[in-house]
């Protein structure tokens, strides 16, 4: 199955990579953090079905 991890970035084209967050930011409490797919070229953040998940 393909992941979030396996796609490029939407916006600018570059390799997404692994990186946990905190939910903190996000409003979520009690979570500690999840795992993103991050851009390191333009910053954007995707959320993984695994992630969309574990926030519900």
């Amino acid at each position: 199955m393909t992941t979030e991890f396996d796609l490029t970035c939407a916006t600018c084209g570059s390799p997404l990579s692994k990186e946990s967050v905190s939910v903190d930011r996000l409003g979520f409490r009690n979570v500690g953090s999840v795992d993103v797919a991050a851009c390191q070229n333009c910053g954007d953040q995707y959320y993984p079905e695994s992630t969309l998940e574990r926030l519900r």
